[in-house]
């Protein structure tokens, strides 16, 4: 297992600082590791607690969430795009983000339908947590645990209501993405190469289906948690879905995955 120092340490040191959920492979954190993997960035790994107060790290990022990636003493940066464009001006090479304006209007448009807010992954996050709260007999370690991170994340009856057919729909459409983009010759979702969309993809994925044991150890809670049992969800799994992720884990990514 890598190595985490606690916030405490990490105000001090400069470089490259990325605050992660410790065991616990969340797509957003994924991707900011792949992201640094693949452009070779190295960083030291700072632990934040999931589910707790985290009040030494709100104190230096004003939030208590992860991933947050902290360069030298420039601000924190605490969301997808904001890291990814660190990543970029750190490590121009390999590019991520299309030099064409028309792919990279493309790519940042289905990469926010993943990792931005009533996305995929914020509408997946809010259906984990429904059967929780909305079961009697939950035990009550994982009622305040699903309840602290409900009001973290705006749980509420409506979104979850709505979510499996907003998650449905951003499947489907990234499944024509990829099988117009096969027409074409090209493994990749936008162009001839590998973009951020691709990393983004293969670490979100994990919410449909998670990577074996032996590629992707985590607590069998979070394993059940995250696969996906939902029909509708489920019936817009195309399986060109899931080759595109361990071909991008295989080929380009770290495994096993290090929490």
């Amino acid at each position: 297992m890598a190595g985490y120092i606690d916030v405490a340490q990490a105000r001090t040191p400069s470089g490259l600082r990325l605050v992660l959920s410790l065991g616990v492979p969340g797509p957003w954190s994924e991707a900011a590791k792949g992201i640094l993997h693949v452009k070779g960035i190295s960083y030291v790994r700072v632990r934040q607690e999931i589910g707790e107060e985290n009040r030494e790290l709100t104190e230096w990022t004003a939030q208590a969430t992860a991933p947050v990636a902290i360069w030298n003493d420039e601000p924190p940066r605490s969301t997808w795009i904001e890291q990814l464009f660190l990543a970029e001006r750190l490590q121009p090479t390999p590019a991520l983000v299309p030099e064409n304006i028309e792919e990279r209007m493309l790519m940042f448009g289905y990469c926010n339908e993943l990792c931005g807010q009533h996305g995929f992954g914020w509408s997946k996050r809010l259906m984990l947590l429904h059967p929780v709260l909305t079961d009697a007999d939950a035990k009550e370690s994982a009622r305040a645990f699903a309840s602290h991170m409900g009001k973290k994340y705006g749980y509420n009856r409506e979104e979850v209501v709505a979510a499996p057919a907003r998650v449905a729909n951003i499947l489907k459409t990234l499944s024509t993405r990829l099988e117009q983009q096969r027409e074409k010759g090209s493994k990749f979702f936008i162009g001839s190469q590998l973009s951020a969309l691709d990393i983004y993809w293969a670490t979100f994925a994990a919410l449909i289906q998670p990577l074996p044991h032996d590629l992707c150890p985590m607590p069998d809670a979070f394993r059940t948690m995250y696969t996906n049992t939902d029909p509708v969800v489920q019936a817009a799994v195309n399986p060109i879905l899931l080759e595109h992720r361990d071909m991008v884990y295989h080929e380009y990514l770290e495994l096993p995955i290090d929490l």
